[in-house]
C-alpha cells in the first residue's frame, strides 16, 4: 500500500519552480562517478609522490610533456585553424571598456589570420598589485581543454555554468 500523500497545488509548484540545491554527486552522469574515483586516485598519488614543492613541479613538467605540452618558445606562431582561449586581465586602473575594446581588437586580429577564438576571460581576474594596465594572454587550445573549460564549476574563487 502506498502510503504517500497527495501534493498540494502549493508543494507541486514549490518543487516544479523552486531552486534546490543539488550535490555534485547528483549530477553525475553513469560512468562519472568511477572516471572521478579514478583522477582522485591518481591525484592522491600523485600528491604521495611529491613530498616537496620542488618534485611536483618536476613531475608536473614530466606529465604535461608527456601529454604533448610544449613550452612556448620565442617565435612560435599561431597558425589558421587554431584553436585559442584569451584573456584580458585588468590591473586595476584599466576600465571594463577599455579591456573589451582591447579583447574586440584581439578577436579581429585572430579572426583575420584564420585563428578563431573558442574561449575567453575579460575583467579583473587576477590580483596584481601596484601595477596599471593589463594583461593579455593568448592559448592555443585542443579539443580536450575546451571540453575541460566547458565543465561547469563551483568553487569559493572561481564558478561558471
Amino acid at each position: 500500500m502506498d502510503e504517500r500523500k497527495e501534493e498540494t497545488r502549493g508543494e507541486q509548484l514549490r518543487r516544479a519552480l523552486a531552486y534546490e540545491k543539488k550535490n555534485g554527486y547528483d549530477r553525475l552522469q553513469p560512468g562519472e562517478l568511477e572516471a572521478m574515483e579514478a583522477y582522485c586516485t591518481g591525484y592522491k598519488q600523485f600528491l604521495d609522490a611529491g613530498k616537496t614543492e620542488r618534485e611536483c613541479v618536476d613531475r608536473t613538467i614530466a606529465l604535461a610533456e608527456a601529454a604533448g605540452f610544449r613550452p612556448y618558445t620565442r617565435g612560435m606562431d599561431l597558425k589558421p585553424g587554431d584553436k585559442t582561449f584569451v584573456m584580458i586581465n585588468g590591473c586595476g586602473a584599466t576600465t571594463m571598456m577599455e579591456m573589451l575594446v582591447l579583447f574586440k581588437d584581439t578577436v579581429e586580429f585572430l579572426k583575420a589570420k584564420g585563428i578563431e577564438v573558442v574561449a575567453s576571460m575579460v575583467g579583473e581576474i587576477l590580483t596584481v598589485q601596484e601595477a596599471a594596465g593589463f594583461q593579455m594572454n593568448i592559448a592555443k587550445w585542443d579539443e580536450e581543454m575546451l571540453r575541460l573549460w566547458n565543465t561547469p564549476c563551483r568553487t569559493p574563487a572561481f564558478s561558471k555554468e
